[in-house]
């Protein structure tokens, strides 16, 4: 058998592979015909030492699954395993940290804008989608991700987007243990507990610097994340240009997924809800120009938003598309109200097709998010 081992110019985004694909490992990454969406996918394939049988019989392999080495959920899952390990060791374990604070969230940042790059629609269709992870260690992961996408749009970049999402990971740390008992509680904030929430950037910080975090930035995101454009917020009641662009940047994508996540006492917004609760909200709590960029770049329906098609059709948004009111969507309940066995793709940009507007959570539809993006092909 003839063995080549996958170069970079062997790839290209958009373009066919010509050979199954195998990892160090002699596991199936990608079938032939398949091809990557973005550049951080093909980073992160020639990382896995890939390699091709230049004489395969095609057929050997039509019944075989492929490996999800490739997927955006496999890196959630151990970007979520480490933010986990971390929280815990910085609440319950703080003396005993054998590398500093700051170089840990600073590699965890790192992985979090590979994620974004590698495949930023699945990645958000898991903040609206995932539901299988605790709120205190999920929050801080989707905000960093939200973050990214408004970042990069309003050209932030560098050592200050990585600086972002270091304080996106950390800015709750405050009331970490509050936090946990907020989303077990089935009623709303005492009174006593909204003057600890309004403590926790400040004790955020006072943790932060405890830990040897020096960079003034950092700590300033997360002391005026919850500051507010009509000076309402806290703890220093600034408003306007009065906090910096990139705590109005995390204030903004925290307010967005605490909007769309669900309490014991109420259910979460739907993701175009949010979004229209955000634009009336523009220029008195929210930053008016950060408001129309998160709505134009997630999009009237986003990622992960249920919808209802002109040929009434029930699906999911698996793509924004080019026109953002036009997504890519995944069907997965006909007119007659029977669930298909496999997901349909539709764009919505065909006029059967169009989204005419949300629906209700599909309830019997147990769904599995490599299959409606495609990573999936058995």
């Amino acid at each position: 058998m003839t063995i080549k081992l996958l170069e970079e110019n062997d790839v290209a985004v958009g373009v066919p592979v010509k050979w199954h694909v195998y990892d160090g490992k002699g596991r199936l990454l990608l079938k032939k015909g398949m091809f990557l969406r973005s550049l951080g996918q093909v980073k992160k394939l020639l990382s896995l030492e890939p390699f091709v049988r230049l004489d395969e019989n095609v057929m050997d392999l039509e019944k075989i699954s492929i490996n999800d080495a490739l997927s955006p959920f496999h890196h959630i899952e151990e970007v979520v395993e480490r933010i986990d390990i971390l929280f815990h060791e910085i609440i319950h374990k703080a003396a005993y940290l054998k590398k500093k604070l700051a170089d840990k969230l600073m590699d965890l940042s790192v992985s979090i804008i590979e994620l974004c790059e590698y495949d930023m629609d699945a990645t958000i269709g898991a903040i609206h989608l995932g539901k299988e992870y605790g709120y205190t260690t999920i929050h801080p992961l989707h905000c960093a991700i939200l973050c990214y996408a408004l970042a990069t749009t309003t050209g932030l970049k560098d050592r200050r987007l990585n600086t972002l999402i270091c304080a996106a990971l950390s800015s709750n740390l405050g009331m970490y243990e509050l936090q946990k008992t907020l989303v077990k509680q089935n009623s709303r904030l005492t009174k006593q507990q909204k003057i600890e929430v309004e403590k926790h950037t400040m004790r955020s910080a006072i943790l932060l610097k405890r830990q040897g975090v020096i960079d003034k930035l950092w700590i300033e995101i997360v002391l005026q994340h919850h500051e507010q454009q009509d000076g309402s917020g806290y703890p220093r009641k600034l408003s306007g240009v009065e906090f910096i662009r990139e705590a109005r940047i995390l204030g903004l994508a925290d307010r967005y997924h605490a909007m769309v996540s669900p309490r014991q006492y109420r259910d979460g917004m739907s993701p175009t809800d949010a979004l229209k609760k955000i634009f009336q909200d523009r220029g008195k709590e929210v930053d008016e120009k950060l408001g129309a960029v998160l709505i134009k770049e997630m999009g009237i329906f986003p990622p992960g938003a249920y919808v209802k098609l002109a040929n009434e059709e029930l699906g999911i948004v698996v793509r924004r598309g080019e026109d953002r009111t036009r997504p890519i969507v995944k069907t997965i309940k006909g007119s007659d109200g029977r669930l298909y066995s496999k997901p349909k793709t539709r764009d919505s940009d065909e006029k059967d097709f169009r989204v005419i507007g949300l629906c209700q959570p599909i309830e019997d539809y147990k769904f599995d998010l490599l299959t409606l993006w495609d990573y999936k092909l058995d």
